[in-house]
């Protein structure tokens, strides 16, 4: 038995002796269990056997065996955070500038990093408006030690059930050809991912000559093999192909702490080279020909409060000519509408369907400026919010900041609300026998007047009335029902109050106010009155749910929570849930901020979960 040890000893260091990575007795152990599997495909006996045509074939079997010993413990997307980075810090930075960028997976392994990072570069690309053919120049390599692992990767072939666990269907059907006849239980990674993508065999202790320089390095979940003099080697040799202020992405359980190496680490196992750990700060760029409210957004929006004022001009024209040649550009522009040379509007005009930063408004809130506030969202604007003026309260700034961060989660990942979408989740299912509703209710937010404007201009004749609290400012709920009648065949009214609710009408709640439905004399009447707001809102969501939900008449209600930030409306929907209402809420991929219906959904408050394009067609068919 010990002569028969010894055969393995000596198979398993020479693998070590290539392969540099520090084997405890419990690895040792498991390296014999892999090399008696080797054995018995080739039908060996005995490891003295094995041994001599181990020692006639060494080319080969030592090829064979570094793809055994070797670990392979990879999918797609693994370590998401990793990949939320790249989509929301990197690529935007590179894709805005048309800056080609290099990227090496050193542990490629069977090529799933390398193609989930192609995915994720596309992903951002279509987010920002950049079709494939315009996408601004990418390289990613693909190392690994065991050369059956890079032919592996070049293939670009896999399970079709292992991929759709790991991305979900909509990535896997955008990115990948299902295969035919003997593989048709497979798929393969599409052409136009694959030719971003190149791949070597290459040992990471051996000094790379012509891969030139990256400006990202993954090497994840590979360190923790080796010798820490080995870990030392390896990154300062990776260190030579990182280009100035450089990223090197490690595994999460691995790191570089107690090891001299010139990097900082930066979050989740993710360093920066050669430089100081630089602030998150969230720039924004300030459109307004008033230097009264520049002055005032430079004095809140402070490093202090990780804001950073990147820039100001007085009108569009000038905006365009400073953030063609801007060195940091925003997440967030700032817009006001009354300017010289090209108003607001013009520029949201000009803007649609460019890709660009989120953009906030921040103009006067009065009757005038209704019809363009609505515009303004039409146009894709993130949200309208007022013009300071005179003394500005707490709650005012507040406001302000959370607005502009919100605006800036907005334009994050994209991609990722594909993987793994609430609505593939079989608890989402819609449910099968859902009675004919009685009353629809419906609250939106941030993005609300243009998923409002998809789902009523969908909707047939013959509909029970239809409430909706979109959180909208004073004025603006006027111009907005005014705007819905111009779209829809049927009458969307401004809530009045003691209105009576009738079918085929859509009331919307009046800004500045709040809104419920009463009973009276068998009818449901509208009640609009000024009581104080609730979740900082008014008209609040809740306050209409709630209504709904104590009202004593026997009623099939259907109710729907829509984008927005916040959770107002989730707790009512939850009470209209608990008194057996059907709640829809829409997906994470569709809104703008998936804030409400999230809260909604982590409440237990929905039966379904549907994407805006998908909603219409729910209600069509309850109706």
């Amino acid at each position: 038995m010990k002569q028969n040890e010894n055969f393995y000893l000596k198979i398993i260091k020479d693998i070590q002796g290539l392969i540099q990575v520090e084997l405890n007795n419990e690895k040792i152990q498991l390296a014999t269990e892999k090399i008696k599997l080797r054995l018995n495909i080739l039908n060996f006996a005995k490891i003295e056997d094995y041994y001599e045509y181990y020692l006639q074939n060494v080319d080969v079997e030592i090829r064979n065996l570094i793809s055994i010993l070797t670990n392979h413990t990879t999918e797609f997307f693994r370590e998401p955070e990793h990949f939320d980075f790249l989509a929301d810090e990197i690529f935007p930075e590179f894709i805005k500038r048309n800056k080609p960028i290099r990227i090496w997976s050193a542990a490629a392994s069977s090529g799933k990093e390398v193609y989930s990072i192609a995915i994720c570069y596309l992903e951002a690309c279509y987010t920002l408006g950049i079709k494939y053919e315009f996408i601004p120049p990418i390289e990613i390599l693909g190392t690994d030690i065991d050369s059956i692992s890079i032919e592996k990767c070049e293939n670009g072939i896999y399970l079709a059930s292992e991929i759709e666990k790991e991305i979900g269907k909509v990535l896997i059907q955008k990115y990948f050809d299902f295969g035919k006849d003997e593989l048709k239980n497979h798929v393969r990674i599409k052409d136009s991912v694959h030719k971003l993508c190149k791949f070597k065999v290459h040992n990471l202790l051996v000094t790379p000559e012509d891969f030139g320089k990256f400006n990202i390095i993954l090497i994840r979940n590979i360190i923790i093999y080796y010798k820490r003099k080995e870990v030392k080697n390896i990154i300062m040799s990776i260190k030579n192909h990182l280009e100035k202020h450089g990223y090197l992405i490690l595994g999460h359980s691995e790191s570089l702490n107690g090891i001299t190496v010139p990097f900082t680490h930066i979050k989740n196992s993710i360093y920066l080279l050669n430089s100081e750990i630089m602030p998150d700060f969230t720039k924004v760029f300030v459109i307004d020909d008033a230097l009264t409210v520049r002055d005032f957004l430079r004095k809140i929006l402070t490093k202090e409060e990780n804001f950073l004022l990147v820039g100001e001009a007085e009108n569009p024209i000038e905006a365009m000519e400073i953030l063609s040649t801007l060195e940091q550009q925003p997440h967030v522009i700032i817009l006001d509408l009354n300017m010289p040379k090209m108003n607001g509007i013009e520029y949201l005009e000009f803007l649609k369907d460019k890709p660009h930063p989120p953009i906030v408004v921040m103009s006067s809130i009065n009757f005038d400026e209704a019809d363009n506030g609505i515009r303004c969202l039409e146009l894709g604007a993130f949200d309208y919010i007022e013009k300071p003026k005179g003394v500005h309260s707490t709650m005012e700034i507040i406001n302000i900041k959370n607005t502009i961060l919100e605006a800036r989660k907005s334009s994050k990942e994209t991609f990722l609300k594909n993987k793994k979408s609430f609505s593939e989740n079989k608890y989402y299912n819609l449910p099968k026998n859902i009675s004919k509703p009685d009353l629809i209710a419906i609250g939106s937010s941030t993005g609300g007047v243009e998923a409002l404007q998809t789902i009523l201009t969908q909707i047939d004749k013959n509909f029970p009335p239809i409430v909706i609290v979109q959180h909208i400012p004073e004025y603006f709920s006027s111009a907005l029902a005014n705007r819905l009648n111009e779209l829809c065949h049927f009458k969307v009214y401004e809530g009045k109050n003691k209105q009576v609710l009738e079918n085929n009408c859509v009331y919307l709640a009046p800004g500045g106010k709040q809104m419920r439905i009463i009973e009276e004399k068998n009818s449901l009447i509208l009640e609009v009155n000024d009581t104080e707001k609730i979740n900082m809102h008014k008209p609040s969501i809740d306050y209409l749910f709630y209504s709904i939900a104590q009202l004593k008449i026997q009623l099939n209600i259907c109710a729907l929570i829509l984008t927005g930030m916040g959770n107002d409306g989730a707790n009512g929907l939850k009470e209209l849930y608990d008194k057996n209402a059907f709640t829809i809420a829409q997906d994470e991929e569709s809104s703008v901020v998936f804030g409400m219906p999230k809260e909604a959904i982590a409440l237990g408050g929905v039966h379904h979960v549907a994407s805006l394009k998908d909603i219409p067609n729910i209600l069509k068919r309850i109706l």
